[in-house]
């Protein structure tokens, strides 16, 4: 979230006021329960993704006062206030929180209800659902690295919604992943008794933390606020917890809040007489320097008060109650600001501050056109570096002329076993000794390896030079102990991050650079069968046929419904419509030759490799005439091999697709698995080192086969994939009774073996001749 807080003062400058010169009736007009916000303060809510190339100008932004304003245009032309339609909210509408969610969809706080504000064509309001009890506060971090991403499209839309003042273990924090259409509760295993002040996505670590304030000295922590760090996907517990900073007075001041937009792992939290930076998710947080100068010659903010703060992708800015404004540059491990204006301010009013773009800040107020219920607006802009230098001594300077790399700003995976190679060039100012530092945000998933060699020389002389990073997952990497690992399972991200240490406040324009990770599955990753013949190329099936709503019948006595291969079923026989589109022309298998199917790795529509990896199948339909070549002794294992039915039973509602994956998969050679009590079971797994195949009965028929790869060590991917099998070439069923085919056939014999001997012993007696026959 970019959030741009403001209070009451703003300072005497050259106002320019923005205004539209024609409007429609519509647009002159209210209609519905305006928007008030709650706050004394006025706040601004910016949409974090603050390039102009996204949006083609300024990106939208949210004014929270008195009056609520929503503008696409940096409020650069005269707007209504904001309402929501009377039949939802009435008749008053008090705004407690907001948040950007997705790139035209906001989440609103209002009378303690989560409502969404969809501006996209039409605006559009929907109350969100699965919340039981009042709340005040949202909280996501937004993702601007792509916006065609799915990952971080599902960064964007995680959104909590909770109330604070309550005790960790009574308070109820509600968790949306689909941007605040609905909401479940999230039980959080914690007795503390300590007061909640703010819940938080840290994706840089791939954790929630949670800001609470501890007024009691337990469980080893000192009076003051700390973090607590939970992993919703694995536990509902508390695992890490961060050092104890003091934030909260002891009169309870509100508290203020923004998470960079960066990932990096920014955050800045504020009272009124309090101002404190993390920039590794809270671990460590520590108070804002500032640079002395002879106006203002201490090192640290006035501590009663504080009204504005405002970021930038590298900009911090700060205005206090004595209208001092102090600027500074996000640095990598500190932050020093430095005393830029004291404002002879005379207006009491509802300014907010914000920058423009990078070195440039702006005072901003509405202004209420009396003839209407239209607001102007008016601004106020300072150029910081033109500021800094005539408050600091000439002679200082950014220490780096050049810092770039062609992977900033960018999302990149890296799969099971993958690596990624990155290369940047930078060019320290001559004399400084300048050099970047890589870090990444969360080790536990990556690890990495950086290299700098001399590249040359700019063309005024200095010398420049390449960094080399490879990026591995740290399972992989023998660069740390197991119990440091991330879940393997799992995955994580992790956000890589280039910068120089104490750039200084003149390198607002040197911008660090970072990549977004994500150690697990490749959006486009997938698996398909190899045919190397199918019913189609030999003329067995004609394409045109299958896809003219083909359909062919199941016999009752081959198939079970719940997939648990029980024969003599009281069952009708099963007909079943033919997916071409799904499918395709279905493989060739003859009946009598064990068969392994050939899976391939595809990646961005381009062939990878041949699956080695052990992955399991069943009928979609619940065909169960086949079995495996293997056992378990056979497949050389060494505890008791899983099977699809103990995996059905297992599960409440039994579902093929489910119930055996790469998280619940046991390799029967793992020597911890459950003891080998069955060696003559038949192996269910096919791939991998075994040479287990399907075995066909004397059928002939079509199979629809789903395959599930299921090693863990192959892909974070859930890969599978469905095929049709037509297996031809077994003799037809007969319906004679074989005892008494049996018989026939040895009557037929004996019969045979008789004749042969009385044909010949009738032939050889002579007729006497006086014998007449007539």
């Amino acid at each position: 979230m970019h959030l741009i807080v403001g209070g009451g003062h703003c300072s005497v400058c050259n106002w320019r006021e923005s205004f539209s010169v024609k409007l429609s009736l519509s647009q002159k007009q209210v209609s519905g329960t305006v928007l008030q916000f709650a706050a004394d303060e006025p706040h601004l809510l910016q949409h974090p993704c603050t390039d102009e190339n996204l949006w083609g100008g300024p990106g939208p932004a949210l004014y929270l006062g008195a009056r609520v304003f929503f503008s696409k245009d940096g409020f650069e032309s005269s707007l209504l206030p904001l309402s929501i339609p009377s039949e939802l909210v009435s008749p008053t509408a008090l705004v407690s929180a907001a948040t950007f969610v997705k790139q035209n969809q906001m989440a609103m706080v209002i009378n303690g209800r989560v409502y969404l504000y969809i501006f996209a064509d039409e605006e559009k309001w929907q109350p969100a659902e699965g919340i039981h009890s009042p709340v005040t506060d949202l909280s996501n971090t937004y993702c601007c690295f792509s916006w065609q991403d799915p990952i971080c499209d599902n960064i964007s839309m995680t959104l909590f919604a909770y109330a604070t003042g309550h005790s960790v273990s009574e308070s109820q924090i509600f968790l949306s992943e689909n941007g605040g259409f609905t909401f479940r509760l999230m039980k959080l295993k914690s007795a503390l008794q300590n007061v909640l002040l703010g819940v938080y996505n840290f994706i840089s670590l791939s954790v929630t933390g949670l800001l609470i304030n501890n007024t009691q000295e337990d469980e080893g922590k000192g009076h003051g606020a700390y973090f607590i760090y939970v992993n919703w996907k694995r536990s509902h517990e508390v695992y890490r917890s961060s050092t104890v900073f003091q934030l909260v007075s002891k009169e309870g001041a509100s508290i203020h809040n923004i998470q960079h937009p960066s990932l990096r792992g920014y955050i800045i939290i504020w009272t009124k007489s309090t101002l404190m930076l993390s920039f590794n998710n809270g671990l460590i947080t520590e108070a804002a320097t500032i640079l002395p100068t002879e106006e203002f010659p201490g090192t640290s903010l006035p501590n009663t008060s504080l009204f504005h703060v405002a970021i930038s992708t590298s900009e911090i800015a700060v205005f206090t109650q004595e209208n001092q404004l102090f600027y500074g540059v996000l640095g990598m491990f500190s932050t020093s600001m430095v005393l830029t204006e004291t404002m002879n301010t005379t207006d009491l009013g509802c300014c907010v501050l914000l920058f423009e773009r990078t070195g440039i800040l702006t005072l901003l107020r509405p202004i209420h056109n009396n003839d209407s219920h239209i607001y102007n607006f008016q601004k106020c802009t300072y150029n910081m570096q033109s500021l800094l230098m005539n408050k600091l001594h000439p002679m200082q300077y950014c220490i780096l002329e050049v810092l770039s790399g062609n992977f900033h700003n960018k999302v990149f995976y890296i799969d099971m076993h993958q690596r990624l190679n990155f290369t940047a060039t930078f060019v320290p100012k001559r004399g400084t000794g300048a050099f970047p530092l890589v870090t990444v945000s969360n080790p536990h998933v990556l690890s990495f390896q950086a290299r700098v060699v001399q590249d040359g020389y700019t063309h005024d002389g200095n010398t420049k030079y390449s960094l080399s990073i490879l990026l591995m997952q740290q399972r992989f990497s023998d660069m740390a102990e197991p119990h440091f690992w991330a879940d393997l399972l799992e995955g994580g991200v992790s956000i890589l991050n280039v910068d120089s240490p104490k750039k200084g406040v003149f390198c607002a324009d040197i911008l660090p650079l970072s990549a977004f990770i994500h150690v697990g599955c490749p959006p486009m990753k997938q698996i398909r069968l190899f045919k190397n013949a199918t019913a189609c190329s030999k003329e067995l099936f004609h394409q045109d046929l299958l896809r003219n709503n083909f359909t062919y019948i199941i016999s009752h006595d081959i198939y079970d419904p719940e997939f648990l291969a029980r024969q003599n079923l009281e069952q009708s026989d099963l007909r079943i419509q033919y997916d071409y589109e799904m499918l395709g022309c279905p493989l060739l298998v003859y009946h009598d030759d064990p068969w392994l199917p050939v899976l391939e790795l595809w990646e961005n529509s381009e062939f990878v490799e041949y699956v080695s990896a052990d992955f399991v199948m069943f009928e979609v339909n619940g065909i169960h005439n086949y079995d495996y070549l293997l056992t378990a002794v056979e497949a050389n294992c060494i505890s008791q091999p899983q099977n699809w039915t103990s995996l059905l039973k297992e599960q409440d509602s039994p579902d093929p697709n489910t119930a055996w994956n790469r998280k619940n998969y046991i390799n029967c050679e793992n020597p911890n698995g459950p003891k080998l009590v069955s060696p003559s079971a038949k192996y269910q797994v096919l791939g991998g080192k075994t040479k287990n195949k399907i075995i066909f009965s004397q059928y002939n028929g079509l199979y629809i086969f789903k395959a599930i790869v299921v090693d863990n060590f192959y892909s974070y991917c859930e890969l599978s994939t469905y095929f049709c099998v037509y297996v031809y070439g077994a003799l037809p069923s007969s319906y004679i009774n074989p005892w008494v085919a049996l018989t026939v056939f040895f009557t037929i014999i004996f019969i045979s073996i008789l004749m042969g001997y009385i044909l010949p012993t009738l032939s050889l007696i002579k007729i006497p001749s006086k014998v007449k026959i007539s």
